[in-house]
């Protein structure tokens, strides 16, 4: 047996895990496409909420220090329309789930007038900041 075979079987390669930003890849589509179909939406009153993603323990629990808030939807319309406050949306993919965090600032913006909204892809999304803004 070779050094790199014996070596291989003593300590076996990590095989890289590959991360699937599914949700994210919705997000970002969703901006790439929400400024054309409408041109003239202020565009600092359309953010996304960086409550998300892997970051090391520091820069997490700087974050934190900040005020980033577990659950908070991704993006926030901070347009009152139709009796709402504002417009929240939380983008899953097909089979993603709420967390509690979640579920608890659901509740906690709705019962403050703000509409929220679980889309699932991009089209959807589009479709429901339409219906917010007639």
């Amino acid at each position: 047996m070779c050094y790199n075979c014996y070596a291989e079987k003593r300590n076996p390669s990590k095989k890289k895990r590959t991360i699937k930003h599914e949700e994210a890849d919705i997000q970002t589509e969703f901006f790439d496409k929400i400024f054309k179909v409408f041109p003239t939406l202020p565009r600092k009153l359309l953010f996304a909420v960086p409550n998300g993603g892997s970051r090391n323990k520091i820069e997490a629990a700087n974050m934190k220090k900040q005020g980033v808030t577990a659950g908070v939807a991704d993006v926030i319309l901070l347009i009152p329309k139709k009796g709402y406050a504002s417009l929240c949306l939380e983008f899953k993919t097909a089979i993603g789930r709420q967390s509690d965090e979640q579920k608890e600032f659901q509740e906690q913006a709705e019962m403050c007038r703000s509409k929220y909204v679980i889309v699932r892809s991009t089209m959807e999304a589009i479709e429901m900041v339409k219906e917010y803004l007639k």
